[in-house]
């Protein structure tokens, strides 16, 4: 997570000891829970060190530390939403035993923390007592889940839902077929929009993919069900993509609140991933708040692995690291926490009773769901179908976004870095 420019810094020290602070927040607005990378040493053993943070309206953060010539790193994640919006400086001193200073650096971040959204989101962070700085995994139990001034309107009773897509029309804020979708949404969990991408888009978006492969991306192997990881970054079609106008305006009326990218998956071939909720991946708080998008760059054919939805599955439990007692994913290795919460996912589709729907779209479709619909890759029966996608993840600007099952914070891009990694 450590930053190329924090490196490059210059900070004082004392006595031959070390402290470098960086985040990506640095040189460019971030929003949500933001990283910041902590490096430090000491010629010699200190084991009553600490690292103290000072900030803004008398902002004080203390870490114990013990302190070598190897350096000790870590990341802390800041909650945008606690701090001012706009350029917040922050001042980094490393301590002895004694309290004397071993090491100082200043580090300035660049907080976009701004919306209605936003606000809500403070006051509710302000109320469970959860402190500006995060220092260690980040965890649901951090939050209040429960707290119902942050609940989206989709969350709500069917009447109260129902009434605010009717508000919406009456307005005039939405035509009849944006309202349609917003009902789709709220009943089955996921909403399909036709003939999103035109037939040129589609074709350059097909031309990035095929150089992808062409170039074996993240070593990707033809025939694989390989997901290819960042696109967008690389290519522009993708990067259109990601940002799309339609998509944009339709997850901004699901959350009510601006949507900002978070990553983009690219398919060849279908997945195959058994059935999941996103929400223990790609987690937001408030619940609700991190959608989906699947985009077909072709009409997808039968036996080709096809995408399968639950409908209704999203107004299921929750799922969390906590909630099936495993611990974090910190090696890499998905394995045990997939023994744990697969049974408790199959469980839960066989008490719902939901008909599985698979997706056949054209190309140029685009299915949005819901951060806890339940979903799944279906097997290749054919394996010589391809089964090309784009999928994207979103969260709503103000909403603190994470990975519960990594227990590290989320990523997202504002406007103006929609072509940035």
């Amino acid at each position: 997570m450590r930053s190329l420019f924090g490196l490059l810094k210059k900070p004082s020290a004392a006595g031959g000891a070390s402290l470098r602070a960086s985040s990506p927040a640095e040189h460019r607005p971030a929003a949500g829970l933001i990283t910041i990378d902590v490096e430090a040493s000491a010629p010699g053993p200190v084991e009553e060190a600490r690292l103290v943070v000072r900030g803004p309206g008398g902002l004080t953060f203390a870490k114990p530390l013990s302190l070598a010539a190897e350096p000790v790193s870590f990341w802390l994640g800041a909650h945008g939403q606690l701090l001012p919006d706009g350029p917040v400086r922050l001042e980094f001193e490393l301590q002895d035993g004694a309290g004397a200073t071993l090491a100082r650096q200043a580090l300035t971040l660049q907080v976009h923390n701004k919306g209605e959204l936003a606000r809500k989101v403070a006051e509710s962070l302000r109320r469970s007592g959860v402190p500006v700085f995060l220092d260690g995994l980040a965890d649901s139990s951090f939050y209040d889940y429960d707290d119902p001034s942050v609940r989206p309107w989709f969350e709500r009773s069917e009447g109260e839902a129902l009434a605010h897509i009717d508000g919406l029309l009456s307005k005039g804020e939405i035509d009849a077929a944006e309202a349609e979708a917003l009902r789709g949404f709220l009943r089955d969990g996921f909403t399909v929009l036709p003939d999103v991408v035109d037939e040129a888009h589609l074709a350059r978006l097909n031309a990035a993919l095929d150089a992808a492969v062409a170039e074996k991306h993240e070593g990707y192997e033809w025939g694989s069900s390989q997901r290819m990881h960042g696109l967008h970054e690389k290519h522009p079609a993708v990067r259109e993509l990601w940002a799309h106008p339609k998509v944009l305006r339709m997850l901004g009326l699901i959350f009510g609140a601006p949507a900002l990218p978070c990553q983009s998956l690219t398919y060849v071939f279908g997945s195959q991933q058994d059935h999941h909720q996103d929400t223990i991946h790609l987690t937001p708080f408030p619940a609700g708040y991190m959608c989906g998008v699947w985009t077909a760059l072709e009409d997808v054919q039968p036996q080709s692995g096809e995408l399968v939805v639950y409908p209704g599955s999203h107004r299921l439990k929750r799922i969390y690291t906590r909630t099936v007692d495993t611990p974090k994913v910190t090696d890499g290795d998905f394995g045990p926490l997939g023994d744990k919460v697969m049974p408790v996912w199959s469980e839960m589709i066989a008490q719902l009773g939901a008909t599985p729907v698979t997706y056949q779209p054209k190309a140029g479709t685009v299915l949005i769901w819901h951060e806890n619909l339940m979903h799944a890759g279906s097997p290749r029966a054919d394996l010589s179908r391809s089964r090309r996608s784009v999928v994207c993840h979103y969260f709503a600007d103000g909403a603190v976004a994470y990975y519960d099952s990594l227990g590290v914070p989320g990523v997202t891009h504002l406007p103006g870095q929609f072509g940035q990694g």
